[in-house]
């Protein structure tokens, strides 16, 4: 859309709290990108961007069916090109330490996963899921600061597959944080064990960053 000379392109970022950034200095792989959409375009090499992040500590993938539709519609412009990232499924992946069970069943995390997907493309063809990050099942079973829940490794590889099981049937690009992180001594990206330090967060934006220079309308990453 041209404002007065120029073009603008919205980037909506649907997650939990490493969504929101939590940990990091420098705000978090959405403030990431965001201070480069800014560098981009003040330096005459991008469109204006303006970068929403939508992440909310805590958030599992129901809550965020809950208000998808909310916080689209208070910032969507039909008029302006619209890309969206969902970073979704470790609160959905943790373990009930009291109940003895796991949070969100395998099949329920994927069904809710599609509906995302199918409320965001009223909004946009350009969507992207990020995958979990690897975590050090020593600090955080169960977590140190909530020991009602509990994190295991092999559940959070479980929903990080199936993200990328409903990614790769809808041709969607997929940001792979999990087999580039295994490959490398991961937990010194991790600040608690859980989310990632500023290192973990600036390595999730560039992996991203793909996604939003791409021109194709949907594009799967393969790491």
């Amino acid at each position: 859309m041209e404002h007065e000379g120029f073009t603008m392109k919205h980037i909506y970022c649907f997650g939990d709290s490493i969504t929101y950034g939590e940990w990091d200095e420098q705000g978090g792989w959405v403030q990431r990108l965001r201070s480069a959409a800014d560098q981009a375009y003040t330096a005459g090499r991008d469109d204006k961007t303006l970068v929403y992040n939508l992440g909310v500590p805590g958030d599992t993938a129901e809550d965020m069916l809950l208000r998808i539709d909310a916080e689209m519609t208070a910032r969507f412009d039909l008029a302006i090109p619209a890309q969206i990232i969902f970073a979704v499924g470790m609160n959905d992946a943790h373990y009930m330490t009291a109940e003895k069970k796991y949070f969100c069943e395998a099949h329920a995390f994927e069904a809710n996963i599609g509906k995302l997907l199918g409320i965001a493309r009223k909004y946009s063809k350009k969507i992207a899921f990020v995958g979990l990050n690897p975590i050090d099942q020593r600090k955080v079973d169960p977590l140190p600061w909530n020991a009602a829940k509990a994190y295991h490794s092999d559940r959070v590889k479980l929903f990080n597959a199936i993200i990328e099981k409903v990614a790769g049937e809808e041709n969607l690009f997929f940001a792979d944080i999990w087999k580039a992180w295994v490959q490398i001594d991961y937990r010194a990206l991790l600040f608690d064990g859980l989310h990632p330090n500023a290192s973990g967060h600036r390595r999730i934006a560039e992996r991203i960053s793909a996604f939003l220079t791409t021109s194709a309308d949907a594009k799967k990453e393969h790491a």
